[in-house]
């Protein structure tokens, strides 16, 4: 009797979902109020009554004057009951950050989701994407500037190397102001702009802009580092004027001015400094030209860039002729070995050992598929004949279905059940293959 309980538990489990479909929910937080460069967050959930059969596919869009970052956590799974029938929730989010005032509106875009319309089968339906749109724009403060830096919290910190002492003319100077702003990317934080008087020559360094995230990929704080190296030509005091960055403050809704202060020092003479200046032409004959060949001239072109130019050519030429087919060659082979029958009975292996009955019967049905094409889990129940196999899977739907639904369950019985019948059908499969000892004939 044990046998009738997983398909009896199916068709009363389909029975209360039948008219129910699959939905998605999705909001903006801020819906409104927005500031330029402020994060909005686009929370969507997918709804599906029984449970998820797959990986819900987010769509990837993009917003014209827009930067939108694709969700980077690991989805969020929930239930909740939907007209007396409950449904299975993942929630994930979207972070758009508007560059420019205006209104954005979310475009035209379908969410691919399996589930079990009817356990055990699975059934994909394309969903789209909830119209919504939100309004940014610059707060009539900043609406004068050429940015707009919208942040929590700002600091701004000022290195030299080396100090500012006993400096002479020809000494070399490198200055580095550190921006650091919370909840903001660093592509957001404008350069800074470095001058000095005359007789001090600038030489601008690569900025360089870091985004700093948690373990878990939550946005912490953008950081702007910006260095010169400063030239002393010659000796004299000197003062470079103070910078300033403005910016908004999101919590206190005004334009704050971060400030690192005019910096003065004195510079003295160094007699054994030369200044670099271009060598002066000597008064006299000047002397014929000399016509060279052609080959002299372009001797060097031809020794070093013509091979070079030739070996690039062939290097090119060589990846266009043979990397396309290679690569679909691999993506062909790791999508069979993902689609393979060790790849599911692993996942199956992986459900079962984290105790989830749900995501082990799932995975079950998916390793049938692959390992047993064509056959329902009953006739492979009958077909193995394995009195354990048949009690754990049994009990299985029990706890999904059956009279203890809601109970804890335990999948280890079930995975050495499961190895102990895949290790008969591997034996069975490599006798068949030998050839008999004492062939006749």
């Amino acid at each position: 009797m044990k046998r009738h309980y997983l398909p009896m538990g199916f068709a009363l489990f389909a029975i209360g979902s039948f008219a129910q479909r699959p939905f998605v929910r999705a909001h903006l937080e801020p819906a409104n109020e927005v500031t330029v460069g402020q994060p909005v967050h686009l929370a969507v959930t997918v709804l599906v009554p029984n449970f998820f059969t797959g990986a819900v596919d987010l769509p990837e869009f993009e917003l014209e004057n827009a930067i939108v970052i694709l969700p980077q956590d690991r989805p969020q799974h929930s239930n909740e009951q939907v007209g007396g029938v409950t449904y299975a929730g993942i929630t994930q989010t979207y972070t758009i950050y508007p560059q420019q005032p205006g209104k954005f509106r979310l475009p035209a875009a379908q969410i691919t989701v399996p589930y079990a319309e009817n356990p055990p089968k699975t059934t994909i339906v394309h969903l789209s994407l909830p119209s919504l749109a939100f309004d940014a724009d610059v707060p009539p403060a900043a609406r004068g500037l050429d940015y707009f830096l919208p942040t929590t919290s700002l600091t701004m910190q000022q290195r030299w190397s080396p100090p500012l002492k006993a400096l002479r003319a020809g000494d070399t100077i490198e200055r580095t102001i550190i921006v650091t702003a919370t909840m903001t990317q660093a592509m957001l934080i404008p350069p800074l702009p470095f001058t000095a008087p005359e007789g001090i020559h600038i030489y601008p360094q690569q900025p360089d802009v870091h985004d700093q995230k948690t373990d878990r990929g939550e946005f912490v704080f953008g950081r702007r580092t910006q260095s010169a190296k400063y030239l002393i030509e010659k000796p004299g005091d000197y003062t470079l004027p103070a910078i300033e960055l403005k910016w908004w403050n999101l919590a206190a809704r005004r334009m704050v001015t971060a400030t690192v202060p005019a910096v003065h020092f004195t510079a003295a003479p160094n007699p054994g400094y030369a200044p670099e200046l271009p060598p002066e032409t000597e008064l006299g004959a000047t002397p014929a030209p000399v016509h060279a060949s052609f080959w002299s001239r372009y001797r060097v072109w031809f020794r070093l860039v013509a091979p070079s130019v030739i070996a690039l050519l062939a290097l090119a030429w060589l990846c266009w002729r043979y990397l396309p087919p290679t690569f679909g060659e691999l993506k062909r082979w790791y999508r069979a070995r993902q689609h393979s029958e060790p790849a599911y009975f692993r996942r199956l292996q992986h459900a079962c050992s984290r105790h989830h009955a749900m995501q082990a019967y799932t995975a079950l049905l998916s390793w049938l598929q692959v390992s047993h094409p064509g056959i329902s889990l009953e006739g492979f129940l009958r077909q193995a004949g394995d009195s354990q196999l048949c009690s754990e899977v049994n009990r299985l739907g029990e706890v999904l279905f059956g009279r203890q639904m809601g109970h804890e369950w335990s999948g280890s019985s079930l995975v050495k059940a499961l190895r102990g019948h895949r290790r008969g059908l591997r034996l069975r499969a490599n006798t068949q293959a030998l050839p008999p000892l004492n062939p006749t004939g």
